[in-house]
């Protein structure tokens, strides 16, 4: 009886093993976050996880350029960037991800691609200001064991029922039913344009008015040094450290609405002296090419082009890839002073109650 419990026992204990490498086999061939390999011939990838899919795109396509960003950067188009700048060119965005966590990753792809050559990426206007090492841990838990080198935490992946049956099953069940094979396209990734609505309804929403500021928030030099360490750790040192790649930068056009909520507030001034110092933190690199199109009143002031305070269309993602290759609106040092005295006087004088007008 002892023996037949014992036989019965390893049997069960060889079925389990069985079924757990025949688990963890399928995702790791599959491998639909890109983990150890690029996408496979046969298979339809759909590209719809940006912090779990990203690395694998960083570590296993084929590029010579990368779009990096927040959600203002989702609705770049590859294909324009690649007809525009002559290049092959992926689009790793993070929704929400700060500046660390962007730079993180474009010192990953520079890590793994000798062939890197251009990084085009906006620079949050929001989180000029922000600590140098700040990481967005309210979007949920994030999958460090996908960025890691740590073989043993790939359990997280490979033994993940959800990854199994929600993504690699129903893969494998379309390729059998002959769904043609592929990935969804940079320019479709990430793309959030076909459930946004624009126009100042959206962007005002039930606000009635943007008040005078009580008072006006300087730039003391506690929040300047948090400015250097930011801009420094998260832009310039790489640059610095990697003479030939070309890093396009801008910071991001918000709109008027914006503006206005910042000068209510009384942080207007603040905002544009932070942005002041981080242009000449970034001037001293010849190979960051720095734009800002907040003097482009056309675009910020007319709220037909943005879904809420900050964000665009991607009419205006394209616009700004052909200032860029243009060179339009690019920032030097011979004219940078210039620009943030147009800025400053502009958003410190507008008539922001002509906006419910």
């Amino acid at each position: 009886m002892f023996k037949s419990s014992k036989r019965w026992m390893a049997a069960m204990l060889a079925v389990l093993m069985i079924l757990l490498v025949g688990f963890a086999s399928v995702i790791i061939v599959v491998d639909p976050y890109f983990h150890y390999h690029g996408p496979l011939s046969g298979l339809y990838y759909e590209l719809n996880n940006e912090r779990s899919q990203n690395d694998g795109i960083i570590k296993h396509f084929d590029y010579d350029a990368m779009v990096i960003g927040t959600s203002m950067a989702e609705n770049y188009k590859t294909s324009e960037v690649d007809e525009l700048f002559g290049v092959n060119s992926i689009k790793t965005t993070f929704a929400g991800g700060t500046y660390k966590e962007l730079n993180d990753n474009i010192a990953n792809a520079i890590e793994v691609d000798p062939d890197l050559k251009l990084v085009i990426r906006p620079l949050d206007y929001s989180y000029i200001m922000d600590d140098a090492n700040r990481i967005r841990d309210d979007l949920g838990d994030y999958p460090d064991y996908l960025y890691d080198d740590n073989i043993f935490n790939d359990v997280n992946y490979f033994f993940n029922k959800e990854v199994l049956f929600d993504i690699c099953i129903p893969m494998l069940t379309d390729a059998a039913a002959g769904k043609e094979a592929g990935i969804t396209s940079f320019d479709n990734y990430a793309n959030w344009m076909d459930t946004a609505e624009f126009g100042a309804d959206v962007v005002l929403g039930d606000r009635t008015e943007f008040a005078e500021p009580t008072s006006r928030e300087p730039f003391v030099d506690e929040v300047k040094q948090q400015v250097e360490e930011n801009i420094t750790q998260n832009v310039v040192q790489l640059a610095k450290d990697n003479p030939d790649i070309q890093f396009y930068y801008y910071f991001t056009p918000y709109s008027i609405a914006w503006w206005g909520s910042q000068n209510e507030l009384g942080t207007v001034q603040r905002w544009i002296a932070a942005e002041k110092y981080a242009i000449e933190l970034m001037l001293e690199c010849d190979n960051i090419h720095l734009f800002s199109f907040n003097n482009e009143f056309d675009v910020t002031t007319n709220l037909d082009n943005y879904r809420d305070e900050c964000h665009h269309g991607d009419w205006i993602n394209s616009q700004i890839l052909g200032w860029m290759y243009s060179g339009t609106d690019e920032l030097t040092k011979d004219n940078y002073e210039e620009y943030i005295n147009v800025e400053l006087d502009f958003y410190t004088t507008y008539n922001y109650k002509g906006l419910f007008e």
